[in-house]
């Protein structure tokens, strides 16, 4: 007997009970975790365009007159001050404008209402025209950018951050388990992909292929992750067993530089600060992204400026000034960094591909959608595979089938019609930001509702997509009746963003629309061979 023989009459040896049971893990885990894991992927794969959507959703019903001289910084803080019951107590921020935003953002820490037990009051977060100086609205009326950025890293859930790091260690666990399925096929089948097969193996191969090609990308996203989201868990043992519950020396060793001094009441002018703002805005190797003025208008007054240095790859700078020496009191620069820090920019940087240009962001976002389509893939598979099996329920696989089928394709519309709830919605509305979310969830939910009650994934997959497009549409009709003019000048202004947002939606409509096809091709050859007559002998 020779030993391939041997080893078909021994199918349960023990690196075979290994692979096995290790295959139905990662088939059970993919199912759990898929919902959560492709909306985390959706929403990064849009976060990653986070000031063009800010851009695009606030620009056009704002736009600025770049012909005006602008305004000086201090008569528009000053004159927010005078608007506003500000607490002298606590800090104020001023994040700057930039090619992609031509807003100050300005925030405000509001002295507390009697009978408010928190530690501070109301922030109010002002978008402030650059040139006029006027307040156009507050920054969370357009919540869409936000909003799906907060999914991505929290889920809008108050202990989001940490479901997001467990399903980061669950989705590393799949990575792993993954690889060591498919090790020995893994070269000799790096690109196969059989068109002359049945669905199953169209899938299955689909579903392999993308999970190779994008195995560095999604190993980078599962361990940074991990970092972002779980962090707490390591910080607290540092702070307990390390650092003796001493919090403050654990963020100075970390490099943050905290500043708590008080206010000496003696009143000072606030002009020098400004000086130093202006100067270190006219750098060529350095861009402000905010400043922070602590005991601002007092002898106590500090100003921490924060930014990115050009010249270095990933580097975050950092200057603390006494406003009323102009001492610098603390920096933070590729001379003088904390290795900690360091590491965590790094990861964060990698994280949101922004180390480059908008190519680079591109690509992670082809990736992204690759990643979401393995993981529907991955579901589809997995609901052929469970119906087969006499002890699965249907209420089970009909259970499933909404929660992922469902889930995944309702997250694609909702977000479809969080962008034309965001377009259409006046901004003179003030609860305008929930009417956004309201419709994001109503469309979530009624897609999943919906998916319980259908046979055919193939079928409802594409109405879905036939609904995303056709919002998408509306979209970019109501952007152009709406805002014609302002996105003209907007583009001769150098504000792009807008008109970038827009071809990426068209692009989408056109992927959409070759989904659907083939989706309806691949569902009409299927029901044509469940349908047709048996051969005669």
């Amino acid at each position: 007997m020779n030993t391939r023989t041997l080893n078909a009459k021994m199918p349960n040896t023990p690196p075979n009970k290994v692979i096995k049971n290790l295959t139905e893990s990662h088939s059970w885990i993919g199912i759990i975790i898929s919902p959560l894991l492709f909306l985390i992927f959706w929403a990064g794969a849009v976060t990653l365009f986070y000031e063009e959507v800010k851009q695009w959703a606030v620009a056009p019903q704002f736009p600025v007159s770049m012909q005006q001289p602008a305004m000086p910084l201090q008569q528009i803080v000053e004159a927010k001050l005078a608007l506003y019951p500000f607490d002298y107590q606590e800090h104020l921020m001023v994040q700057m404008p930039s090619h992609y935003d031509p807003y100050y953002k300005v925030y405000l820490d509001l002295v507390r209402e009697e009978g408010n037990e928190d530690d501070h009051g109301e922030v109010a977060s002002l978008l402030v025209d650059s040139q006029s100086g006027k307040t156009v609205a507050n920054k969370e009326d357009f919540f869409l950018g936000d909003f799906l950025y907060q999914l991505h890293y929290n889920l809008n859930l108050p202990a989001g951050t940490y479901i997001v790091g467990i399903i980061s260690l669950f989705f590393f666990f799949a990575l792993v388990s993954g690889i060591f399925i498919h090790a020995k096929k893994l070269y000799r089948h790096f690109f196969q992909y059989r068109t002359d097969k049945n669905r199953r193996d169209k899938l299955l191969d689909l579903h392999n292929v993308v999970g190779v090609m994008t195995l560095p990308f999604t190993l980078m996203y599962a361990l940074s992750g991990l970092v972002f989201n779980l962090a707490i868990v390591y910080q607290i043992a540092f702070v307990i067993f390390i650092y003796q519950g001493d919090q403050d020396s654990l963020f100075k060793d970390a490099g943050f530089t905290l500043f708590d001094e008080q206010r000496i009441e003696q009143p000072l002018d606030m002009t020098p600060a400004y000086k130093i703002i202006a100067e270190t805005r006219q750098r060529d190797d350095f861009n402000i992204s905010n400043v922070i003025f602590y005991n601002y208008g007092d002898e106590a007054a500090i100003i921490q400026i924060r930014g990115e240095n050009l010249s270095h790859f990933s580097q975050n700078d950092e200057f603390f000034y006494r406003v009323k020496t102009g001492e610098l009191l603390n920096k933070t620069d590729i001379n003088n960094y904390n290795v900690f820090r360091k590491g965590r920019e790094i990861i964060a940087t990698l994280h949101f591909g922004d180390f480059a240009g908008v190519d680079v962001r591109i690509l992670y976002f082809i990736l992204s959608i690759a990643i979401c389509v393995m993981i529907v893939a991955g579901n589809m598979l997995w609901l052929d595979k469970r119906s087969l099996q006499q002890n699965i329920s249907a209420r089970s696989i009909r259970f499933v089938r909404g929660l992922s089928v469902g889930g995944c394709g309702g997250l694609v519309l909702a977000t479809a019609v969080a962008f034309l709830c965001e377009r259409i919605i006046p901004a003179s509305i003030s609860m305008r930001s929930d009417v956004m979310v309201y419709a994001f969830v109503i469309s979530l939910v009624a897609t999943m509702l919906l998916a319980y009650r259908v046979d055919s994934k193939r079928r409802y997959l594409a109405q879905v997509i036939f609904a995303t497009v056709a919002v998408l549409i509306l979209t970019l009709l109501a952007d152009w009746l709406m805002f014609s003019e302002q996105i003209i000048l907007l583009w001769h202004d150098g504000f792009r963003a807008v008109v970038g947002v827009e071809v990426g939606i068209f692009l989408f409509i056109i992927a959409g629309i070759w989904a659907i096809k083939t989706l309806s091709a691949n569902n009409e050859t299927r029901v044509a061979e469940l349908t047709a007559e048996p051969a005669l002998d």
